[in-house]
């Protein structure tokens, strides 16, 4: 495949993964405002177990990637994972998620105290085979492939499988309330989900074209979609588990939706 060719499959297969997956990421309806924090703080706290663990599977890759201007896009992804954001006030991302759960009603302590479950700890070593085992472009293609979803090229292949009034209806899951107001929160006050957003427009854009740059062969190119559609499909499993949790702690049943493409 042409360069051009390469970006458009690969959007298109994590796109697929995406709109197939049935993942719900509205807080159940049926939830008040304090419910709705239970749920989102105990999301956080069990997602924290793939947040603190992403930065080192980045830099994994980066030990085994030649091409400084890979490790340069890698280790900038890690300076906001791990030392300080200068888009958060100078804090690093996990910070940022601790503060959030901690406003809901988790503690740091109580997240650090929690263990994950069987579900959570197979994916979490799922990611740890996949970039100690493959080669640096498939691990590459594998992590990167989950800030990649929120690049512009992964969102226009997402409306063009679903169509854009579909898009538009997948992006009310919140009923048209701002998520500060769904949890009965002050405005700006929960800065986790719009930052992550918005870095991995940037990041995955820088991740997207390193991929499109090196994965020059046909063999690479097929390694590359085939580790980023798997590492997709794992991080599915662990949004439906994170989420059933989530849903239980609040005292109600998670639903996923039906996918929208069959």
């Amino acid at each position: 495949m042409s360069p051009e060719e390469f970006e458009a499959t690969f959007c298109d297969a994590l796109a697929r993964v995406l709109v197939e997956s049935g993942v719900s990421s509205a807080i159940p309806q049926e939830l008040d405002a304090a419910g709705a924090r239970l749920y989102h703080g105990t999301y956080l706290k069990y997602m924290s177990f793939f947040a603190w663990k992403f930065p080192s599977w980045l830099m994994s890759i980066a030990s085994l990637c030649p091409y400084q201007d890979v490790r340069r896009e890698i280790i900038n992804d890690c300076v906001d994972e791990e030392v300080g954001d200068s888009d958060a006030d100078g804090q690093c991302h996990i910070d940022l998620l601790y503060d959030e759960a901690e406003l809901c009603g988790v503690s740091r302590e109580e997240i650090f105290a929690t263990q994950p479950t069987p579900a959570i700890l197979a994916c979490i070593h799922t990611w740890e085979n996949m970039t100690r085992t493959l080669g640096w472009l498939p691990g590459y293609a594998a992590i990167a492939g989950l800030e990649i979803a929120m690049s512009e090229p992964a969102i226009k292949a997402r409306e063009r499988l679903i169509g854009a009034e579909a898009m538009a209806k997948a992006n009310q899951d919140l009923g048209g309330v701002t998520f500060h107001q769904r949890l009965g929160m002050p405005e700006g006050s929960l800065k986790f989900f719009a930052l992550h957003a918005y870095k991995d427009r940037f990041h995955g854009g820088g991740e997207l074209a390193m991929l499109v740059k090196y994965a020059h062969t046909p063999e690479l190119q097929r390694e590359a979609i085939w580790a980023m559609t798997n590492s997709f499909k794992t991080y599915v499993l662990q949004a439906h588990e994170v989420r059933r949790l989530a849903a239980e702690a609040a005292g109600t049943v998670y639903q996923p939706r039906p996918a929208l493409v069959s």
